[in-house]
């Protein structure tokens, strides 16, 4: 029977590589494959858990870049922005000012707003646990398994807020073995990083703990050269960053069918906040009435002077427990989870000047709790079904402190605005594949999710807000279906169609400077379309990926930062979100990698995408008329993201091997601006990264030197106009470059 015979030969790969790998329970899906296996003859087999089922990467029909351990640690990356354009069609930067938080757009779809009240396009999961907010989501990949990017709506299996795409991030788990590896990081700018983790069995084969830790300094990337500070006399280091990360975990396994996993989390971070560049035109306030210093756009800015450095405090803390149990003919998952998140932005001079202008301060608090239980199961030979309930609750509190004064006049008018939300979500999910053939597979899965949220605000009003408080509350339902079919050509190429519905919560304006822009505004919708082949050949020595896509979204959630006629205490500007928009995206992604001889591996990616607006209806300037911008540029959506790797890893006998790398990244032309106006648009850019790593003999120590931004390339990170106050950009990090010494025994 084609199941059968499928399966077998599944559970044989799957075993293989765990096998190799080690461990007691669970496999190491990115393949720290044996440490004397420097060397590589063919393209590894990768496992992947894009579907809730460990599967062989060629097998899995999805679109999915797969990023493990190893390849984490030769790139250099140690956090999720440093994954930007290491799978196509993806781009990972951070918002604004505000240095934790990330935006992550896949296939022209995401979202850069560092506010609670707007959900996330794409979802970032932590073993697998949902983090619904951008705020604080660069990640630390210290003591990772392996980073899953899937590209394209996820709906069925990862739930809402996935329609670009999700970031599947798993971490190691105890093995039952003792181990103890570590490494520190010196380099330019004042990096300091330290890393350590270690693990040991409690009782032989039934209790095993680990723990992990990741201390991490900046000094910044910039110099403030402004000395009006009291106590200050000499320009100073800008940008600083300051983080601890602590990780314990404990793996309790009392029989052979029965798993717990529970992992702690606590994260802080003591950093300034990234400094804003004016780049404000002469007809904005700010120049208007201060006449500061403002830069080009797209200039490399380091050295300039601003009056407040402000400061960002985060605290995070939860624990996640993970339960596994063989129950029949299948697998019964449990998985829950805590977190709670503090995090104060404290003197944020967001004009990036000496003029007291446009000062503020953040306090968001958040708390966070899910369940989720499925269940997996080969019902017949032919046809297997995964089937789960989940729910998740959160609650944000979100205080803003304005400090405006426009006409540099002797008042600073200080305008403070509450927000605050509690959001309750429910879903019922399941998913059927049935074997037609020995060669044929056909799936069909649906996601049934139900959520409300209840909001209240008040509006930006003079301090202390004596202002009215509106309440505000809805409920959203929504279906969304699945179907796929693929097959077999050979035990080395497979081919697959799938279609999906995806949908982005609904939700409130939290920035909105009237009663009426506090929404609400409803879900967007996506139709998802995708075919792919995947194949390996010549013995595995080269590996070819693509996919093709064809989304159509509605009700497309479009956020601007506009004019506000008549506000409160000075306020002249609000955010707002709403469904002004629907949208074409289509493409394809290629990956290639290759490995022509023992040693030498070269890697290719390929992303195009065309994305264009059908309809784009918003009033985007504040005065009330809402016009058509449907020939505007979507945001982020270069049409153009293009990859490539080279490494050698040569034997040097009894000294050792020493391993040469390469990368390169290209990011297309682009528009930074939800609005699409052409102010927003960027240049292509491209960025390269070196390293030589040396592992001594034995294969317990190494040494790194590597260099970041080789070609020195300056872009555009970031671009915020707010109204006609000011405007100013954040840029990429400069050309740096470090040493890291590790050691794995």
């Amino acid at each position: 029977m084609r199941s059968t015979f499928r399966g077998f030969k599944r559970q044989l790969a799957i075993g293989a590589a765990v096998g190799a790998i080690g461990g007691f329970a669970t496999p190491s899906l990115a393949q720290d494959a044996d440490k004397s296996s420097k060397i590589s003859s063919g393209n590894e087999e990768i496992l992947v858990t894009a579907r809730k089922v460990t599967e062989r990467l060629q097998e899995s029909p999805v679109a999915v870049t797969a990023i493990g351990a190893d390849r984490l640690e030769r790139i250099g990356a140690t956090d999720l922005s440093d994954l930007s354009g290491r799978a196509p069609n993806v781009t990972i930067n951070t918002i604004g000012n505000f240095g934790s938080s990330i935006s992550v757009f896949i296939r022209g779809i995401g979202n850069g707003d560092p506010d609670s009240t707007v959900d996330p396009s794409v979802g970032i999961y932590v073993d697998g646990v949902y983090l619904p907010r951008t705020a604080n989501s660069s990640l630390d990949l210290f003591d990772v398994e392996q980073v899953e990017i899937l590209r394209g709506p996820q709906g069925v299996l990862f739930g809402r807020n996935t329609t670009g795409g999700a970031i599947n991030y798993r971490t190691k788990r105890p093995t039952g073995q003792f181990d103890m590896r570590g490494s520190i990081t010196l380099g330019d700018f004042g990096q300091r990083d330290i890393r350590f983790a270690a693990e040991t069995p409690l009782i032989d084969d039934v209790l095993a703990v680990k723990v992990a830790a990741f201390s991490q300094h900046l000094d910044g990337y910039y110099l403030n050269t402004f000395t009006g500070i009291p106590g200050r006399r000499n320009a100073t280091s800008a940008g600083m960053s300051n983080t601890f990360t602590f990780r314990p975990s404990l793996r309790f396994t009392p029989t052979d069918n029965f798993d717990l996993t529970i992992i702690g989390e606590y994260s802080r971070e003591r950093s300034e906040n990234l400094p804003s560049i004016n780049v404000s035109t002469p007809n904005q306030l700010l120049q208007v009435f201060y006449g500061v210093p403002s830069f080009q756009r797209g200039q490399e800015v380091r050295a300039f002077a601003w009056n407040v450095p402000g400061q960002s405090d985060v605290d995070v803390w939860g624990v996640t427990a993970e339960a596994n149990w063989e129950i029949g003919p299948g697998t019964l998952t449990s998985i829950s989870n805590y977190r709670e998140t503090t995090k104060d932005i404290n003197n944020n001079d967001t004009d990036g000047t000496t003029a007291g202008f446009f000062e503020t301060l953040r306090d968001q608090p958040h708390k966070q709790h899910s369940s989720e239980l499925r269940y997996n199961a080969p019902v017949t030979d032919d046809l297997n079904i995964i089937a789960g309930l989940y729910y998740f609750k959160q609650k944000y509190f979100l205080r803003r402190d304005t400090f405006l004064n426009v006409t540099n006049g002797p008042t600073t008018s200080h305008t403070n605005a509450i927000t605050g939300q509690t959001h309750d979500n429910f879903a019922v999910f399941g998913q059927a594949e049935y074997n037609v053939t020995p060669e044929l597979r056909v799936s069909l899965g649906g996601r049934y999710t139900t959520e409300k949220k209840d909001f209240f605000a008040t509006l930006f009003t003079p301090f202390p807000n004596l202002g009215p408080v509106y309440t505000l509350s809805k409920k959203w339902s929504n279906f969304g279906p699945a179907a796929g079919i693929d097959y077999e050509v050979n035990d080395n190429i497979m081919i697959y169609a799938k279609y999906s519905k995806g949908f982005k919560s609904g939700g409130f304006n939290g920035r909105g400077g009237t009663p009426g822009a506090l929404g609400p505004f409803d879900e967007e919708s996506v139709d998802a379309f995708e075919g792919g082949i995947k194949a390996d050949w010549l013995d595995n020595r080269l590996r070819t990926n693509l996919a093709v896509y064809y989304n159509k979204y509605d009700d497309l959630q479009r956020t601007v930062i506009r004019t506000l006629v008549g506000g409160a205490g000075g306020n002249n500007q609000e955010t707002v979100t709403d469904n002004a928009a629907s949208a074409t995206v289509k493409g394809f992604e290629l990956e290639v990698s290759a490995v022509p001889i023992d040693g030498l591996n070269l890697d290719f990616s390929a992303g195009y995408n065309n994305a264009k607006y059908d309809e784009y209806m918003a009033d985007l300037n504040g005065d009330g008329i809402i016009t058509d911008n449907s020939n505007q540029e979507i945001s982020r959506a270069p049409k153009w993201t293009l990859g490539g790797g080279v490494s050698y890893a040569a034997d040097l006998g009894g000294a050792g091997i020493l391993t040469f790398r390469g990368d390169w990244t290209h990011v297309g032309k682009q528009n930074l601006l939800t609005t699409g106006a052409p102010d927003g648009r960027i240049p292509s850019y491209d960025v390269i990264d070196a390293s030589v790593r040396w592992d001594m003999p034995g294969d317990q120590a190494y040494v790194t030197v590597f260099v970041k931004n080789l070609n020195k390339e300056v872009y555009e990170a970031s671009y915020t106009p707010v109204g006609a106050l000011f405007a100013f950009t954040n840029i990429s990090p400069p050309r740096r470059w470090g040493i890291t010494l590790g050691f794995d025994m």
